[in-house]
C-alpha cells in the first residue's frame, strides 16, 4: 500500500533476488515504524527512511562510511566488489571493516571496532550488506523507474481507453 513515491522506490529496489528477503521486514516495519530495530544506533540515520532494512546501493557505503571510517572513494570501491562478488577482494574488506587499516602507522580505516561497533556486530552487518549488495539498485536508478510506474499507473487509472490506444498503437509499431 504505498502512500507517497518514497515507497515505490522502495518497493522497486527490494524485488530484486538479494534484497527480496527484506521485503516482509520492511512491510512490518513500515507499518509499524516504532517496532524497528537497528543492529547498532549509528544505523538509525542511514537506515530510518527504509525502516531498518539496506535497500540502496548509497546506504552501502554510508554504513562503510559510517560505521567503520572508510572515505567516500575506498566505500565505492568495496560497494562495486560486492555488486561483481569479488571473494577474495570481500574477504580481506570484512577484515578491514571490522579492525581497520594502518599502514606504516597511519590508519586509513579506523574499522568498526575503534568506533565502538562490536566484532560480532559489525560482522553481521558486513555479512548483510555482502549477501545483498550484488542486486542493489542505486536510489536515483530506482526513482526513475518508480516515476514512469507512477505515471504509468496514474494514465491507465485516469485515461484508460486512451492508454489502451497508446499500447496497441505502440505494441503495433513495433511489429512492423
Amino acid at each position: 500500500k504505498p502512500e507517497h513515491l518514497e515507497d515505490l522506490i522502495a518497493v522497486i529496489s527490494l524485488y530484486r533476488p538479494g534484497p527480496m528477503d527484506s521485503i516482509p521486514k520492511y512491510i512490518v516495519n513500515r507499518h509499524n515504524p516504532k517496532n524497528v530495530k537497528y543492529k547498532h544506533p549509528l544505523l538509525s540515520n542511514i537506515l530510518d527512511v527504509t525502516y531498518g532494512c539496506i535497500v540502496y546501493q548509497e546506504q552501502v557505503m554510508q554504513i562503510f562510511r559510517t560505521l567503520a571510517g572508510y572515505s567516500l572513494g575506498r566505500a565505492d570501491i568495496v560497494r562495486r566488489a560486492m555488486s561483481k562478488k569479488k571473494a577474495d577482494v570481500m574477504k580481506k574488506e570484512k577484515n578491514i571493516f571490522i579492525y581497520g587499516l594502518e599502514k606504516d602507522g597511519v590508519i586509513e580505516v579506523e574499522g568498526c571496532i575503534r568506533r565502538g561497533v562490536s566484532e560480532s556486530i559489525a560482522s553481521d552487518i558486513f555479512d548483510e550488506m555482502e549477501s545483498f549488495a550484488s542486486y542493489a539498485f542505486n536510489k536515483s536508478h530506482a526513482a526513475a523507474y518508480a516515476m514512469v510506474s507512477y505515471q504509468t499507473a496514474y494514465l491507465k487509472c485516469k485515461y484508460p481507453n486512451e492508454y489502451m490506444a497508446a499500447l496497441i498503437t505502440s505494441v503495433l509499431d513495433n511489429t512492423n
